[in-house]
């Protein structure tokens, strides 16, 4: 590759990293704003100046070759160091950029933090288009792969190379029982708390948080009587039965009016809970990447606020 320096297209080495992060041709043109095409027909320029195929067909998309994969960090660290040097000076014209952002975004907090991006999205960025996708353990590779622009939810943070990782919100969590739960006199007092039975995620979601080691020393005594699939599920069924269940605090103010809830402080001191926001570090200065970070910053500047506790939300509930 060294020989043919003078002959390189830096566009060419943008569109191979489009190519890698997303492991398909079209949605690397969605990405970057150009046809599909017009990819292809970049992507033979580099494999006759690298003398490799680089991407092979595979289902749903390319796969990178051996070649590929040697190449991805080198470029990622040059088009990254470029990117640092010369800033972000460019403005973007919102009118024709085109670009789709794939995100990961805990269930509880996509209501809260998407509306206002996505109404900010579709009044100034007609082009832009956001796919949420399911959360998992595999997203720290998934970032560092490309195939994710941006993560947000409860991460066990450690020093991970590559990754910028900050903070976005609290996440102070609530109890959660049906309306006038026989079992339960206000306030929720903690042996009541460990006597009922109550609902969890499934072990797989709740590997994603850190709840279960922070309450460890109390759960342990408490009967996990139902792991559901998803956050969403957690209000119907306490609303139907004696469950008692653990939320956020912005999630269920969200939803609170939707189901017959009582909302009760946790009777038991825990450390403060934080939702973060976290992404490649070749994205610091991408302008577009800026303006999604910013957008979604905005929409939890009311979260940052101290809300009303638990009980109060509750007397003004039954007030009306």
């Amino acid at each position: 590759m060294t020989k043919n320096l003078k002959t390189v297209d830096l566009n060419l080495l943008v569109i191979f990293e489009a190519i890698y992060a997303t492991k398909n041709i079209s949605r690397a043109a969605d990405r970057l704003g150009m046809s599909q095409p017009a990819v292809s027909n970049a992507l033979a320029r580099l494999r006759e100046l690298i003398d490799d195929p680089l991407f092979v067909r595979a289902t749903g998309g390319v796969e990178p070759t051996i070649k590929a994969r040697e190449l991805i960090q080198p470029v990622r660290e040059a088009l990254g160091l470029i990117g640092r040097h010369l800033g972000t000076g460019t403005e973007i014209d919102w009118t024709t950029y085109k670009r789709v952002f794939r995100v990961v975004i805990v269930d509880a907090m996509e209501p809260i933090i998407m509306p206002p991006v996505v109404r900010e999205m579709l009044s100034r960025a007609p082009g832009v288009n956001i796919e949420c996708i399911q959360a998992h353990t595999k997203v720290y590779e998934e970032i560092r792969a490309g195939t994710i622009d941006l993560a947000c939810f409860p991460f066990p943070i450690d020093n991970i190379f590559e990754i910028t990782v900050q903070p976005l919100c609290p996440a102070d969590m609530v109890v959660v029982t049906r309306r006038n739960h026989p079992g339960i006199t206000r306030p929720l007092d903690l042996e009541t708390f460990l006597r009922l039975p109550y609902i969890g995620l499934n072990y797989d979601l709740r590997g994603l948080t850190g709840m279960d080691k922070t309450l460890a020393s109390v759960l342990q005594s408490r009967r996990l009587a139902y792991m559901a699939s998803k956050i969403w599920s957690i209000p119907p069924m306490v609303e139907r039965s004696d469950l008692v269940g653990m939320l956020p605090r912005a999630f269920v103010n969200e939803i609170a009016h939707n189901f017959e809830l009582d909302v009760h402080e946790i009777p038991v001191e825990i450390p403060e809970q934080q939702i973060f926001v976290m992404w490649h570090s070749n994205n610091d200065l991408d302008p577009g990447h800026i303006w999604l970070r910013q957008t979604m910053m905005q929409a939890v500047q009311k979260l940052r606020t101290p809300s009303p506790s638990a009980e109060a939300l509750r007397d003004i509930e039954s007030a009306q």
